[in-house]
């Protein structure tokens, strides 16, 4: 009978621990759901015709970038999210590239971001 109270306390444990990972997940996503509709409203501003324009779109997704790198979650959600960072900072030096003259790479740069933001709002979404 003794073993009954310690698996009882082990199963509370458990659930506490899960709805922690949960609400954790639910804080993070979030924080992110915003950042991700800026970043897919930036990737036509990058082919505007002005270069100025061009740039400033690069510039709002750069601080995009440092703010999630700033959002803390669950493993998957930090390796997501490290995945999109990454995949943006990628789009930026191709966004700088192209406004220079060389848009070789800009659109496997930008099909990148759009998987990995895809990714990440897949994961938020309930």
């Amino acid at each position: 009978m003794k073993k009954l109270p310690a698996f009882a306390s082990l199963a509370v444990g458990i659930l506490l621990l899960s709805g922690c990972s949960q609400a954790s997940t639910i804080a993070a996503c979030g924080q992110v759901a915003a950042q991700a509709a800026q970043v897919t409203g930036v990737i036509g501003s990058v082919s505007s015709p002005t270069p100025e324009a061009a740039q400033a779109a690069l510039d709002e997704v750069k601080k995009v970038a440092e703010n999630i790198r700033g959002v803390d979650g669950p493993e998957e959600f930090v390796t997501l999210r490290d995945s999109w960072t990454t995949s943006i900072d990628a789009f930026t030096a191709e966004g700088e590239k192209a406004i220079a003259g060389d848009m070789t790479g800009l659109d496997a740069a930008t099909t990148e971001m759009r998987t990995a933001t895809d990714a990440m709002l897949a994961y938020c979404t309930p």
